[in-house]
């Protein structure tokens, strides 16, 4: 038990702040580091090394949220960029509601993206992975990556702009 409890020490830290970026959400991230943890003792022995133990662990948080999500069916919980930087006084109400409006098609069009895409975007954009790392969760190359997250980019625009 004490590896176990050396793993925990090492990347507690870490994988908690992965999944704080993710939910955006300090109770919801922490319940998930408590599944992660949970579910990689229960599983260790199927960890084959192919990726960093970082990486296998945050493979592990983000399928726990993705179903969290499906689970609540709150898709809200998906942190979206402001479109438009706003002068220090604020935005108008008018505007207001045209960034709303904004940041829901491009949430929109996030949720209709085909795994991989999905997955590789919202990892790299919102999650601040690096690709390479995308790519060892995947047992891909980080070309792969790379290409995944332009076509998802672009998929996106092209969805907005209609």
């Amino acid at each position: 038990m004490s590896g176990f409890q050396e793993i925990y020490e090492t990347y507690s830290r870490p994988v908690y702040r992965f999944l704080l970026s993710l939910t955006r959400d300090e109770s919801m991230a922490e319940d998930l580091l408590q599944e992660v943890f949970y579910k990689a003792l229960l599983h260790i022995g199927t960890f084959e090394g192919r990726s960093s133990l970082y990486t296998w662990l945050c493979q592990i948080g983000k399928n726990a949220w993705l179903k969290e999500c499906k689970r609540k069916k709150n898709y809200g919980v998906y942190p979206m960029e402001e479109i438009a930087d706003t002068a220090s006084h604020g935005p108008t109400p008018e505007e207001q509601v045209i960034g709303e409006e904004e940041r829901l098609r491009v949430r929109q069009a996030v949720l209709r993206l085909s795994d991989p895409y999905k997955d590789v975007f919202i990892l790299h954009t919102y999650a601040e992975i690096k690709l390479k790392e995308i790519a060892e969760m995947y047992g891909k190359s980080e070309a792969w990556a790379r290409v995944t997250y332009y076509r998802a980019k672009q998929q996106i625009v092209q969805e907005v702009s209609k």
